[in-house]
């Protein structure tokens, strides 16, 4: 029997198949062709992107509906950075079931993680109270960096400062950015991709070893990254999918149907392989002595996303893993086109959330 709680989410959490998580598909834009996300092979240099219609959400709550579901938890990116939440509402609202749409306020696997987060709550028998406020905890508890090559992407999608953009242009300064409030903003300036890369690195051990900590402690798992020579940013809204419509909206939703998720899980030696909602029960001994064992497992789950740079990732998630011995090899995952065309190629960012 399906889980009563059926879980929606959208193309940009980038997960592998899910038990339980059905998918709505982010349009891509070329010209006046819309394809789905999965389906783009384009040039995300000249792409847009447009949210799901809402009719594509209505007939994927009536299909959850007719299937047994009681009630629907629709979970997505940042409203802050795209309509398709509020697409979902839309069609939540003459839905043949109470759907519960959850505000991420984020992308890629800071939306994956609270997903992750709210399947395991359906699966557990929760109600659509309780999978909605796993969702919305796991988010507001996770962190995310990232590493672009250039703000030119970004720039032209409005969602960071023009003047920030033009300054890091002039002077060849790489940018890291983090995610605040939902919104893309500048965390730091370096002046080589290579001394970049080694501050993502610094900020993504510093920021699991503070979560770590306040995990043990039973506090949230805030974090204030290292400040020296930061240039906070204003990030803008803006990845603001102003697009109508995308293919048939007669299509149904796809369901993410195979298991691989709710088992355990120890440290990957794939760059591809599915995202354990288990943490490892390996022995810890934890960063800075602070990533030490939960009931269960480790206290922290770290993944490494790329955009075109598989090596770069592959290399990075190596490098946590020595400095982050209590915790499992971060897993790799490669990000798609609506990223792409609203970031570029080249990113490299890491996640990092509590462990369940």
């Amino acid at each position: 029997m399906p889980s009563e709680v059926a879980v929606v989410t959208d193309s940009t959490a980038y997960l592998p198949e899910v038990p339980g998580v059905t998918v709505v598909p982010v349009q891509v834009v070329l010209g006046e062709m819309a394809c789905d996300e999965g389906d783009f092979s384009g040039n995300i240099a000249i792409a847009t992107t447009s949210r799901p219609a809402p009719s594509r959400f209505a007939a994927c709550y009536e299909a959850l509906a007719a299937g047994g579901a009681s009630a629907v938890v629709s979970i997505h990116l940042s409203a802050a950075l795209s309509g398709t939440a509020e697409s979902a509402r839309t069609a939540a609202r003459d839905a043949p079931v109470p759907v519960e749409v959850v505000d991420s306020r984020s992308i890629g696997m800071g939306l994956g993680y609270p997903v992750l987060a709210a399947a395991r709550a359906a699966a557990a028998g929760g109600d659509a109270e309780a999978v909605a406020t796993a969702a919305r905890d796991c988010a507001v508890r996770t962190r995310t960096f990232f590493y672009v090559d250039s703000l030119d992407h970004i720039r032209r999608g409005g969602r960071i400062g023009a003047a920030a953009s033009l300054l890091g242009s002039a002077l060849l300064i790489k940018p890291l950015l983090h995610l605040v409030d939902g919104r893309i903003s500048l965390l730091e300036k370096v002046r080589t991709p290579s001394r970049a890369l080694g501050r993502l690195e610094d900020i993504a051990v510093h920021a699991a070893q503070a979560m770590g900590a306040a995990e043990s402690a039973g506090a949230p798992g805030a974090f204030d990254p290292p400040g020296t020579g930061s240039i906070s940013g204003t990030g803008t809204p803006g990845i603001s999918s102003s697009g109508t419509s995308g293919p048939d909206p007669s299509r149904t939703c796809g369901t993410f149907g195979t298991p691989g998720i709710y088992g355990t899980s120890g440290p990957s030696t794939s760059g591809t392989s599915a995202i354990p909602g288990t943490p490892s029960t390996s022995s810890t001994s934890g960063g800075a002595g602070v990533l030490g064992a939960a009931a269960g497992g480790e206290l922290v789950e770290i993944a490494v996303q790329h955009l075109a740079a598989p090596d770069r990732a592959e290399a990075l998630a190596d490098r946590l893993a020595k400095r982050l011995p209590g915790l499992p090899r971060p897993r790799v995952v490669e990000v798609g086109a609506v990223i792409g065309v609203h970031v570029g190629p080249g990113m490299l960012g890491v996640t990092i959330t509590p462990a369940h």
